[in-house]
């Protein structure tokens, strides 16, 4: 399964919010496999993945929000480089959520998502949260 980069800070927050019933089904189905499968193994991205497959942005395998400052990409790369992971490398969802867990902050968090429409929910600082045991 591929993943970007930003998509695993969403994937902490999500709450049946998105574009639409079709986007909304996949990333549900998503979350399920990996949650289910802590060692399933992912190849991280920086480009469209699976969760962007039922995504209205997707226009023939590319994204519309890509290529632009404060874009989907950028947010990708910053969250691959806070948790120290290169596009292409490949590891199981426990390495990556473990990461998350060490090495991502609120405010880190803050500072790369809060251009995103649906980080002012606060949803994705609450399951960051939860997932330091807090």
């Amino acid at each position: 399964m591929e993943i970007r980069g930003h998509h695993f800070l969403c994937i902490l927050g999500f709450r049946g919010l998105g574009y639409d019933e079709k986007f909304v089904k996949n990333m549900d189905e998503i979350i399920r496999k990996l949650n289910n499968e802590h060692d399933m193994l992912i190849k991280a991205v920086d480009s469209v993945d699976n969760i962007c497959s039922m995504c209205p942005n997707n226009v023939n395998g590319e994204c519309t929000e890509e290529e632009y400052p404060g874009s989907v990409k950028g947010k990708d790369r910053a969250v691959l480089e806070v948790l120290d992971i290169r596009p292409g490398e490949i590891l199981s969802y426990r390495e990556v959520t473990n990461r998350i867990k060490e090495k991502m902050t609120e405010e880190k968090m803050e500072k790369i998502c809060s251009n995103c429409q649906w980080f002012g929910l606060g949803y994705c600082l609450e399951g960051l949260k939860k997932l330091k045991g807090g």
